[in-house]
């Protein structure tokens, strides 16, 4: 089976409006989908003993993992990271990790030896994700990002990172952008730290992805505010359900009049390229597309016009997601073109939105009102650089 997967390859540039909001750019890279790499970077981790607003536009060939280049310690140390939604640590692959550790060595490394502002924690850190886990200790220092100095991050230095996806990846690290109550114990995240130190005029930011047809496609994530030119219509507002993740309740899925899920619990994840669904819910809604599934993958027709949108009500109001949206052409190994749908089953009780969703619906992230905001992306307005 020719499997289709994406990476995302990002450069940051830094462009001041009249209220100096600043861009960072990212760029893409294709590379397969299916193996389930951007779909489990949700995260559980463990440990042991200015007025800015900041832009961050994306650019995107196959609208699979976003990642953008940062600087981490005194002087700068650069890095690919994946922003990441769906988690709130940082770690970056570190100068000490043994030669035999494949994934580390192959991506650039962080050297504290070589930077002024490090500061040691010295704590054991573990993180588990859906792909494998990574395994380090901590220390802090000062992360450089679009023209912007975060000082004293509590950051994970990586010495062995588990599982053979790791090897294929460009990125370097992550940046988590979710809340405190996920991060390590006694460490303020990325977002909380930002917010702390008055780098941005708002505790919120906002993610627009522009997926149009074509080689092109990109996007921004604001930091510190939102961009009424990236939406149509009014932003409908949220509360959050579990002040860790950016969750949030959905009343009901339903495909035409068949209820396929009730009163379930949502989180967007930009760590995560497709729709992750609940096993039992997956199968539901799969019966109602009339899918079959061959190869560990789930096909559909690839006349579009013959399915249906499928309905998310969130707080009162519907935001469908539409077969344009969900399907995906593949190509067999005898070069037969066939159409799989963009959900996977996952052992959990809560919807995961990936960019499947993100790229059609403008997303609010409010650390303040701890709630979560929607509304139509406009699909037509050119990236800014």
């Amino acid at each position: 089976m020719a499997r289709v997967m994406f990476l995302l390859f990002i450069s940051f540039a830094v462009t001041f409006a009249g209220d100096r909001r600043l861009r960072i750019s990212l760029h893409a890279m294709e590379n397969p989908i299916g193996t389930g790499l951007a779909d489990r970077f949700l995260s559980i981790n463990t440990t042991t003993n200015l007025t800015d607003r900041i832009r961050l536009p994306l650019r995107n060939r196959n609208n699979v993992e976003y990642f953008g280049i940062v600087s981490m310690g005194t002087p700068k140390q650069m890095f690919k990271v994946m922003l990441d939604t769906g988690s709130s640590n940082t770690w970056l692959p570190s100068s000490n990790c043994p030669r035999n550790n494949w994934a580390c060595r192959k991506h650039r490394r962080y050297n504290s030896s070589r930077s002024s502002s490090h500061v040691k924690d010295g704590r054991n850190f573990t993180l588990f994700y859906g792909v494998g886990s990574v395994i380090g200790y901590l220390s802090k220092d000062t992360l450089h990002f679009g023209g912007a100095e975060l000082k004293n991050l509590t950051f994970g230095e990586a010495m062995f990172q588990y599982q053979k996806v790791f090897d294929s990846v460009i990125f370097d690290g992550i940046v988590g952008l979710g809340l405190g109550q996920r991060a390590w114990v006694n460490s303020t995240p990325f977002l909380d730290l930002l917010c702390a130190q008055n780098l941005v005029e708002e505790c919120v930011f906002s993610v627009y992805l522009r997926r149009v047809t074509g080689s092109l496609r990109g996007g921004e994530i604001m930091i510190g505010g939102t961009d009424k030119s990236r939406y149509s219509g009014s932003i409908h507002y949220v509360p959050l359900t579990e002040y860790g993740y950016w969750k949030f309740e959905i009343s009901k899925v339903s495909v035409g009049s068949e209820k396929i899920d009730l009163a379930v619990g949502a989180i967007l994840d930009t760590g995560t390229s497709n729709i992750l669904i609940p096993e039992n819910t997956f199968d539901i809604l799969h019966e109602a597309l009339g899918a079959t599934t061959d190869y560990g993958i789930t096909f559909v027709t690839c006349e579009l016009e013959q399915l249906p949108n499928i309905k998310l009500l969130i707080a009162g109001k519907t935001f469908p997601i539409t077969p344009m949206d969900y399907v995906k052409e593949v190509v067999l190994e005898n070069n037969q073109k066939v159409c799989a749908t963009r959900f996977a089953p996952i052992n959990l009780d809560f919807w995961i939105l990936g960019d499947v969703f993100l790229g059609r619906y403008y997303t609010v992230y409010d650390a303040t009102e701890k709630r979560v905001g929607l509304a139509r992306a406009v699909p037509d307005v050119a990236t800014k650089v």
